[in-house]
């Protein structure tokens, strides 16, 4: 009987790692792609420029895509996939999601190799905490590279879920997949890095992303809830559903400032983002569960879906783009439209118009919606447009500036 040292059979367990691993990621750079998008005008949640990241392939059948929406852009550009040694052909963005740092491409399937793999999500896996990864992407040019590292936690992070690792994500990695080394299975989609700092890293968390899918797949509107009010962060005691006040309208009736939600629709929640996950798809009305002075409380509370961002409508106004204004809750209260972008050197720009100004009137009229703008712009006559723009005196929040604009090109999208 051969008797084999601790040390020997050690050993062999790391080697035995190491092939899986490679074999990992040898499978990964069948689905990963290249993602390149062009923005001239942008949102005003995106910049202006060529943008160099990563996507995978989930769904070949369909020609769908993940990656993130500070990769793709949200509307106003041209897209473009790769898949290693292959030419880029143009994507169509089917997705961007309105909270969470992720989008959805289509591509004609004709355009897809053959050999091309399908990615396997993992959307079941809660617990990630010490899961050994890789971060697969493009760093720096490098084309279908990984780096690995470990989960340390799910983190509630800047108001949204983020996988929080040590693999490292540099610029070409985002959007990229971050694969389980011993499932092979994708758990989140590399994002960001914290800047002056070392091993941390975030990804967007699957699950949410997840629903998504199955809502699309279901003709359904996948968008996350406009929910009534807000909620406060403790992290301290790491409580994050805190009712805060109201942020769209009054309180809902029943709800206190300081009340914890604990429930929704009869499911553990500790999260906004679990929260929306939950109510993604959910049409007007959910059951809340609400702790107040160690006793629990169910109030049904109304809401709407967060617009699409892929049905936004613009003004594209000689060199400036004009949408909804980007707060919400400015828009909610105001119904206001907000110059998203200004480019550089446009007429636009050369009149004075600025990116950030929301518009009051224009001509004395205030525009009631888009169509009603872009009739109120048109014409060869001067207009007088006034604006608002955060202001540069201390004690108040806005200045009013009053612009005389002859129209050049105006045109709706």
């Amino acid at each position: 009987m051969v008797r084999l040292s601790t040390f020997t059979i050690a050993l062999y367990l790391f080697l035995l790692s190491l092939g899986g691993a490679q074999s990992v990621l040898d499978e990964a750079e069948g689905y990963a792609v290249r993602v390149k998008a062009s923005i001239g005008y942008p949102f005003a949640e995106d910049k202006a420029g060529t943008f160099n990241g990563a996507g995978f392939l989930f769904d070949k059948e369909r020609g769908w895509f993940l990656t993130n929406a500070h990769v793709s852009g949200r509307g106003t550009g041209d897209i473009e996939v790769s898949f290693k040694g292959q030419d880029f052909n143009e994507a169509e963005l089917l997705y961007v999601d309105p909270e969470l740092d992720f989008s959805i491409l289509s591509l004609d399937k004709d355009q897809i190799p053959s050999a091309a793999l399908e990615a396997k999500l993992d959307c079941e896996t809660v617990q990630l905490s010490g899961t050994e990864v890789a971060a697969f992407g493009h760093p720096h040019d490098l084309y279908f590279s990984a780096s690995r590292g470990i989960i340390s936690k799910v983190r509630f992070y800047e108001g949204h879920d983020w996988v929080q690792l040590d693999a490292a994500i540099n610029p070409g990695n985002s959007g990229g997949p971050l694969i389980a080394l011993k499932s092979g299975k994708v758990v989140g989609i590399n994002a960001m890095s914290l800047k002056n700092s070392e091993g941390l890293n975030f990804a967007v968390p699957l699950p949410p992303v997840c629903k998504t899918i199955s809502l699309l797949l279901a003709n359904e509107n996948p968008s996350p809830p406009k929910l009534p009010m807000s909620f406060a962060t403790d992290n301290v005691k790491e409580t994050y559903l805190t009712i805060a006040g109201n942020r769209y309208g009054k309180l809902p009736d029943g709800l206190q400032v300081g009340d914890v939600v604990t429930k929704v629709n009869g499911l553990n929640v500790t999260t906004p983002t679990e929260v929306a996950t939950v109510l993604r798809g959910v049409k007007n009305q959910a059951e809340f569960t609400i702790s107040r002075d160690k006793r629990q409380k169910k109030i049904l509370i109304t809401f709407t879906p967060k617009p699409l961002i892929t049905k936004r409508q613009y003004l594209f106004m000689d060199g400036a783009i004009i949408a909804n204004d980007f707060y919400l809750e400015r828009h909610e209260r105001e119904k206001s439209f907000q110059f998203h972008s200004v480019r550089d050197g446009s007429y636009a720009d050369r009149v004075g118009f600025s990116r950030g100004e929301v518009i009051i009137s224009i001509d004395g009229a205030k525009p009631e919606n888009i169509e009603h703008l872009k009739k109120l712009l048109e014409g060869e006559e001067e207009k007088q447009v006034i604006t608002r723009h955060w202001s540069s005196i201390d004690n108040q929040f806005y200045d009013f500036f009053v612009t005389h604009y002859t129209p050049g090109y105006v045109d709706l999208y």
